[in-house]
């Protein structure tokens, strides 16, 4: 009888005991995270298009004969930007933080996984900031939301911390692969986002540029959009000293502007630091603003 128990007991503790995968099948699930993420970001981008020619083109024609002289058509900007942020603090107030990069950066990490039940909040509250004329893009939404998928999968398939943070991996170069138009680069900033200098977790380079490209080809393939460089020149001229020299100029403004940002950004977070608690005051005179 105890001998028949503890092999029960060691059936039970080995099915419940994570789990790795090979090289093929870890391949496998990072194309399969990958077209997932093309899709996702497909509807996305379907869905904020949409938003957007309804905000900023059907509206205003809709309600342009309702303005008058002494209050002009023009006045329709910073209202629809307040209510837009009003939307985003109720969308907080009532769905809950999703978290920033500083939390996706803790996630992955430790669990190796961002929870997905966050990502509803997320992706309502990304639409209604963009939309609104927010300066977020879709990429940090999409990062978290593809990132939660790929880390539920390997939650479900019951992986161990190791593989599921290269699911998570998969799923935020997946993201960033499909809206940067740049797969390579999308894995490799992925890959860099979890940390302040280098990189690690080198075991999630190739299944992330793999799934990064799946998401590529899947998202342009189903929106339409052209594969190709933002910027087209006719001919490059020979590089020479100059060159150098005004590069560096422009690097050290950008590093300049940059530090700016981050000096106005804080600033502007200890001003409203009083208001942290109010979330639907807060966003509302961040629309406004």
């Amino acid at each position: 009888m105890t001998v028949s128990m503890d092999l029960e007991g060691a059936d039970s503790s080995a099915e419940t005991a994570p789990r790795d995968l090979d090289y093929a099948q870890t391949m496998l699930a990072a194309a399969a995270i990958g077209i997932v993420g093309g899709m996702v970001a497909t509807t996305y981008y379907l869905v904020l298009e949409g938003f957007m020619h309804l905000v900023w083109h059907t509206l205003p024609e809709t309600l342009e004969p309702f303005f008058s002289n002494s209050f002009p058509a023009t006045n329709y900007v910073w209202i629809a930007a307040s209510v837009g942020g009003l939307l985003v603090g109720l969308t907080l107030y009532l769905m809950g933080l999703p978290g920033e990069v500083s939390f996706v950066v803790e996630k992955v990490h430790d669990p190796g996984r961002i929870d997905i039940k966050q990502s509803p909040a997320m992706v309502v509250a990304s639409l209604f900031s963009i939309v609104a004329g927010g300066s977020a893009g879709p990429e940090a939404p999409l990062v978290q939301v593809n990132g939660s998928v790929g880390g539920w999968i390997a939650q479900k398939l019951r992986l161990t911390l190791r593989t599921t943070r290269i699911f998570t991996f998969c799923g935020m170069a997946a993201a960033l692969g499909a809206f940067f138009g740049a797969p390579l680069g999308g894995a490799l900033f992925a890959l860099e986002i979890p940390h302040r200098r280098g990189l690690e977790y080198y075991e999630a380079l190739i299944p992330a540029t793999l799934a990064a490209i799946l998401s590529f080809v899947v998202f342009r393939l189903t929106t339409g959009l052209s594969i190709g460089g933002m910027y087209h020149f006719t001919s490059i001229p020979p590089l020479t000293l100059i060159n150098l020299a005004e590069g560096a100029v422009l690097g050290a403004i950008g590093a300049a502007v940059a530090a700016l940002f981050v000096l106005v950004f804080r600033t502007v977070g200890w001003l409203t630091r009083p208001l942290e608690h109010r979330t639907i005051l807060l966003a509302t005179l961040g629309g406004l603003a």
